[in-house]
């Protein structure tokens, strides 16, 4: 775990909702597991006080970026730096996803849960892997590579619906070893259940606003199913990538 202060190599806008935040350094991009994540903050910022969790998105080489969602003051904020503002990071953070070789392999996201999902399909892939990639949104705005099988609630790009409606036809004529996910808890607690019915392992990484990034504030605690008991697992620390089949999902 590394805390720095780095110049913003790039900032791309995807579209309206969406950007890409690009940075270079060696010795961050060494390490990083699939699924890990980021506390990025602009120091020159009065507002927010506390830094934001990223997950990471892509990494090639030296090079690091970041998918992110304006959705407040902080990320809008952060989609208007220019090359060479200096930001400031802590990570990487969390444990990743648990990686297989020469399996069948589900990857499954929604919405901005397609970050850290990318950097993922790359190391399957390396490993071996033979891997069926969908992700879902709402619009054609939440959909952002052409080579997985998007699915669309308005039908505006790629198939119509639910990404889990597409997915459980998927697991109807193929074999699936594993199952990796992020996105919505909706979404992934109907996954899990698809995948339990079918037998299939599945790992989620959990979406949360953290505090700290580092488990000793426990803002982010979720319910997990431990040896017959019920006990509190920090998403920050202790996972965000958790087994869904463990996860009590509040309702």
């Amino acid at each position: 775990m590394y805390f720095k202060k780095i110049q913003v190599l790039k900032v791309e806008s995807v579209n309206d909702e969406y950007f890409v935040l690009r940075i270079r350094d060696k010795e961050l991009t060494q390490n990083i597991k699939p699924g890990q994540f980021f506390q990025i903050k602009d120091p020159c910022a009065v507002f927010p006080l506390l830094p934001r969790p990223f997950s990471v998105y892509e990494v090639e080489g030296d090079k690091l970026s970041f998918l992110i969602k304006k959705v407040g003051e902080s990320t809008k904020h952060l989609s208007l730096l220019k090359e060479g503002h200096i930001i400031q990071l802590l990570g990487p953070l969390g444990n990743g996803f648990p990686l297989v070789s020469n399996k069948k392999v589900l990857i499954a996201s929604g919405g901005i849960g397609y970050a850290p999902m990318t950097y993922l399909e790359q190391k399957l892939k390396e490993a071996g892997n033979e891997v069926w990639f969908y992700h879902g949104g709402r619009s054609s705005n939440d959909v952002f590579c052409e080579d997985v099988q998007n699915c669309t609630e308005d039908g505006s790009c790629g198939h119509v619906g639910l990404v889990t409606e597409h997915i459980e036809k998927c697991f109807d004529s193929i074999y699936i070893d594993v199952a990796y996910a992020c996105g919505p808890e909706a979404m992934l607690k109907v996954l899990v259940g698809i995948c339990a019915e079918r037998n299939i392992p599945v790992y989620v990484s959990l979406e949360r606003v953290m505090a700290c990034g580092v488990g000793a504030c426990y803002g982010c605690v979720i319910k997990i199913k431990e040896n017959d008991s019920i006990v509190y697992k920090k998403v920050c620390k202790d996972g965000p990538v958790f087994d869904g089949a463990k996860v009590i999902w509040d309702e």
